[in-house]
């Protein structure tokens, strides 16, 4: 059977692949917590995508890694009041939307502790698993990944 993380080893040496994650993602797929679901994508073209970030009413900094860490990296472990699955892979991975519309609801827009960041999700930066029917994309950004491509709104 060929599975997401078969093509994913297939990419490129994996260890060295593994090596591009953050450290808790990195752990997780080695020691083989964790795997890919098949349907995501190591090779894509740009897709513009949209993501809530917080931030004060004052704060206009540009986005920078600090506003696309992953629960993982967060340490959350509940989030609105429900227990989150640690073994899930999207976990570990950003929450994006292809349209601004569906943030805006989903977080209430708006919001003087929330904005919204728009740009491109691109392979260079992670692999990519998007859900069709609801329109979100889970990114695995790797460690270095470059996300000048992002502005706030």
């Amino acid at each position: 059977m060929y599975t997401a993380d078969k093509k994913f080893q297939s990419v490129k040496n994996s260890s060295e692949i593994y090596l591009k994650f953050p450290a808790i993602l990195r752990e997780k797929l080695k020691n083989g917590e964790i795997a890919f679901p098949p349907e995501t994508k190591y090779c894509f073209s740009p897709e513009r995508a949209f993501r809530c970030i917080e931030r004060e009413p004052e704060d206009c900094r540009e986005v920078d890694r600090r506003d696309f860490r992953s629960y993982a990296e967060q340490g959350k472990k509940k989030t609105r009041g429900q227990r989150i699955d640690t073994t899930d892979p999207a976990y570990y991975g950003v929450s994006l939307f292809r349209r601004r519309e569906i943030v805006e609801n989903k977080m209430r827009f708006p919001n003087p502790h929330k904005k919204m960041a728009e740009g491109f999700v691109v392979q260079e930066g992670g692999p990519q698993n998007t859900n069709e029917k609801t329109e979100h994309i889970c990114w695995w950004l790797y460690s270095d990944a470059d996300l000048s491509g992002f502005h706030v709104q």
